[in-house]
Order: C-alpha cells, then structure tokens, then sequence
C-alpha cells in the first residue's frame, strides 16, 4: 500500500485507517506485548487479516510510572520484527512508535512507513530522518519528554495550547523537508 516517499495512503480515499498496535515489550498498558519475536509477527498477521491498514510496533512501555530501556534494547526488539513483516507478501504499512532519534535512525531504512514520534518532536532530528527516508511523521502533542509524568500541567484555554503547538511542530517538521501531506497530528493524552 505505501512506499517510502509516497504519502497518498494517508488519504486513504477518505475513509478512516485502522491500525493494529503491537508492543514488544513485557510491561504494555494493555497486557498484551510480548518480547518473542514470532508471537509478534503472529499478533500482526492476524490484525492484517481482521482488516487492519498499518501496524505500529512499539517496543518500550510508554508508560510514564516505568523506566526507559536502553536504545539498543529498542532497536532489538523492532529491526527483527519489521524486516520480517517487510518480507511478508502484501506486507502492510508499518508504523514505528519511538520518540529516540537514534532509534529511528536504524529503524527508519528497514522500510517503515510512518513514524509515531510519541515525544512531541522537541527538535527536528525525527523530522529529518523522516525527510531522509521519505517516511511519513505522525506528531504527538505533548508537554514534554515521554517516560517523565507531566500531571501539574493546566490550561486555560487547551484548544488554543493545542494549535499553537501543533503550528509550531508542522513549521518545525516542513522547515526539515518533511512534506506537509506527510504529517499527521495526534492530540494525545498528555
């Protein structure tokens, strides 16, 4: 369906994406990652088959309350993953969820389709590598860096805070040389 530099998926012929959300990982929010590789590619096999459009692999609990892992463990966890979905026929898209640059550095070229910047794009070093690639940045709001609970933040007028920041990401992402029908804005939960 997509291919590096080519972003109509994102369009999508109006109607809405779904994406299967896999986590290789022991500690997911929802209880059910894994750290085996197969039992993975298992889960994503079978979300492809019920209809799913896009697989987000993540391999670190994005759980603030919960310690990062390393970036090597990242990277291990999801280049095995993502070369083999790459190889299956009729492989789907394939979204990365990280906010590490140097994750996305060796992710990036194994074929991803879309990055799940979860940190807010606190610099464009993402936002480059997407340009690199030609892979597609998704931008997470945020109020800082994943890993670190933000819970004393307020608002006075949240959806003002939420479009100030989302301008100030798209100038920062376009300013990188990631096209703008190659974005996509989450709102998030922070």
């Amino acid at each position: 369906m997509g291919a590096a530099g080519n972003h109509e998926w994102i369009r999508a012929g109006g109607r809405p994406l779904v994406m299967g959300i896999v986590n290789i990982n022991d500690d997911s929010f929802s209880g059910d990652g894994t750290l085996d590789t197969g039992t993975a590619l298992a889960q994503a096999r079978g979300m492809i088959a019920a209809g799913a459009d896009l697989i987000d692999v993540g391999a670190e609990s994005a759980r603030t309350n919960r310690g990062a892992i390393s970036v090597a463990e990242e990277i291990e966890r999801l280049a095995p993953f993502i070369t083999e979905l790459k190889a299956t026929p009729d492989a789907p898209l394939i979204s990365v969820n990280t906010w590490r640059p140097e994750v996305a550095a060796e992710v990036l070229p194994l074929g991803v389709d879309l990055l799940n910047d979860i940190g807010a794009l606190p610099d464009a070093s993402n936002a480059r590598l997407c340009a690199e690639h030609g892979c597609a940045l998704l931008i997470m709001h945020s109020i800082g860096l994943p890993k670190v609970p933000h819970t004393a933040q307020r608002y006075g007028d949240v959806w003002s805070a939420i479009l100030t920041f989302f301008q100030e990401k798209i100038e920062l992402a376009v300013a990188a040389g990631v096209p703008r029908d190659a974005l996509i804005l989450d709102p998030g939960i922070d």
